[in-house]
């Protein structure tokens, strides 16, 4: 950082765009993280709690000093969960396939195994 930057660090109400056309409105600071510059960005969730998200330089397209009340507009229409638990849908069969020969009859002690193609009786 300069010495300008230091004396006048970053500290605003911001809407901050970043490369991969996402938009997120929230109280936007500069901190140094990981050895390097980064913009901390504190967005308001839907419970009036802040969430607290990190972006490095490259990342930023734009940062838009504005009111606290525009930031937490845009703050709004996203959801600032930086991680979500991924949900994989339901396997689907093939139209016509019947899937219930891939699977060996067992003991009712035991669970029945799954067997490929080329493996099945």
């Amino acid at each position: 950082m300069t010495e300008s930057t230091q004396a006048n660090p970053f500290a605003s109400w911001s809407v901050v765009e970043l490369m991969g056309r996402i938009r997120l409105g929230g109280y936007a600071t500069e901190e140094t993280r990981f050895g390097q510059a980064m913009l901390r960005l504190d967005i308001p969730g839907p419970d009036g709690e802040l969430r607290t998200r990190y972006f490095g330089g490259g990342a930023i397209y734009s940062v838009s000093p504005c009111t606290e009340d525009l930031a937490r507009v845009v703050a709004a229409g996203v959801d600032p969960a930086p991680v979500k638990r991924w949900e994989l849908p339901s396997p689907r069969t093939s139209p016509g396939r019947d899937d219930s020969d891939l699977y060996e009859e067992e003991d009712d002690d035991e669970p029945a195994m799954l067997l490929g193609p080329e493996l099945a009786p």
